[in-house]
Formats: structure tokens, C-alpha cells, sequence
């Protein structure tokens, strides 16, 4: 619809609808975008009966109550739905707004769930790929860590300078991570939104997720190196000046 309107003003376009078997011309006023809504253009109660010839009919009742708790939503529900019924008017089922509300976020749910999976493989795989690269770093630098124990460094000064490292690693990844996650972001927005829900996703940032990853992949450095670490603080002097 979009995009057959698009180089078309609204209040001059016009579209037609097959509707009892024919076709019927509407002018179009205005563009409604619901999400997760099937495709169903809205007319005007009048325009509907004029074009039908069928007054007085409806097959949709939208009931608005003044409490918005979901108890009192679906008892008023059942309660016009039994007085339709004692009207002899058939009832097919009666859906409150929670309900479209919760299977709007079902959906977005699986995508959260998805994504939230694939970045804790990516996260594990990254910690493992640190902690074979600090005891990578540790083998290296045998000599200088021989060095610094014989000028008087203790084994826990040792195991706290390589945990460092690594923390100090992961954190500065994780701040490039945050700036280039952000603009990933704002494209899927755009994009998933537009494949799923035929409109952009809204941009949100959540302080509180930013800082409940970044005190994961903290901790997450620390357990990584701390193997490493143990080794470099159990390197005696002889051992480390032998090392070729």
C-alpha cells in the first residue's frame, strides 16, 4: 500500500477492493500502520453500508473499559460476550488488549533470545581466546617475570600484573564493542524492523545491560587469566633465567 501511495498525495489516491464480487473504488485519506495486524483496510461506517447495501452490521466490537487491569479486560469481555449470546448473536472468541500486547512480545522474544545466545557463545569464545593468549604472553615473558621475582616482586604482585592485563584487555575491547554494537544496532533496527513489522525497530539503550555485560566480561577476564597467572606466580628464578 506504502508503496503504491508513495508518489501520490493522501486525499487524492484512490484504490479499489473487490467487495461482493466486484469492484469498488475508495479514495484513500489516510495510512494506519498496526503491528502484527492482518492486512484489512478501514472504511467509514456509512461509505461500508453504502457500498455493501447491508446496515446495522458488524463483525468487530471494540469495547474500551475504564479499568485497564487484564481482570477486569476479560470480564467485561465475558460479560458482553454472554449478552450477545442471550441476543442470539454468535460470539468466536473474545481477545483482550493484553493479550495482543503479549503476542507482539512473543515475537520479539524469540529475536532477544536468539540474540542473547549468540553473543554469550561469542563472549565465551572471546574469554577462552584471552586466556590462551595470556598464557601465550605469560611463555614469553618467562625471562622478565624471572627478572622481576628476583629484584623482590612476591608471587601475588606477579598474579595480580598478569590478571590486570587481562582485565585491562577486556575492558578496552569491550568499550570498542559497546561503540560499534550501537551502530550495528540503529541498522538492525531498520532492517528487522522492516522485515518483521514493516517499520523500524525503536532505538533503545539500556544502561543497566551495558553494565551487567561489562561487569560479566570483567569477571569473566579475571577467571580467564587466572590460570595463567597461578603459572607466572610459580615460576621460581632458576626456572625463569633457564628459559631459552
Amino acid at each position: 500500500m506504502r508503496s503504491v501511495l508513495q508518489d501520490r498525495r493522501i486525499g487524492e489516491a484512490t484504490i479499489q477492493l473487490p467487495l461482493g464480487g466486484r469492484l469498488t473504488t475508495w479514495r484513500v485519506v489516510g495510512i494506519v500502520e498496526e503491528l502484527f495486524a492482518p492486512t484489512c483496510p478501514c472504511v467509514s461506517r456509512t461509505d461500508f453500508e453504502q457500498a455493501t447495501g447491508r446496515a446495522n452490521q458488524a463483525n468487530l466490537i471494540r469495547i474500551v473499559t475504564d479499568r485497564h487491569d487484564p481482570q477486569t479486560r476479560m470480564a467485561t469481555g465475558q460479560m458482553v460476550k454472554q449478552a450477545l449470546a442471550d441476543a442470539a448473536i454468535k460470539v468466536q472468541y473474545v481477545r483482550p488488549f493484553d493479550w495482543l500486547t503479549a503476542v507482539s512480545e512473543g515475537h520479539l522474544y524469540v529475536l532477544v533470545v536468539v540474540f542473547l545466545l549468540i553473543a554469550s557463545v561469542m563472549g565465551v569464545v572471546g574469554l577462552i581466546g584471552l586466556g590462551t593468549t595470556m598464557s601465550a604472553n605469560v611463555i614469553e615473558r618467562t625471562r622478565e617475570l624471572g627478572v622481576m621475582r628476583a629484584i623482590g616482586a612476591s608471587a601475588s604482585v606477579v598474579r595480580r600484573i598478569v590478571v590486570a592485563e587481562g582485565v585491562f584487555m577486556a575492558a578496552s575491547s569491550c568499550m570498542v564493542a559497546v561503540v560499534l554494537a550501537l551502530v550495528l544496532t540503529v541498522f538492525m533496527d531498520a532492517g528487522l524492523g522492516n522485515l518483521f513489522l514493516s517499520t523500524p525497530i525503536p532505538f533503545r539503550f539500556s544502561a543497566l545491560a551495558f553494565l551487567v555485560w561489562a561487569a560479566a566480561i570483567v569477571l569473566g577476564a579475571a577467571l580467564a587469566t587466572l590460570a595463567p597467572a597461578l603459572r607466572a606466580a610459580r615460576l621460581t628464578v632458576r626456572e625463569a633465567l633457564a628459559y631459552l
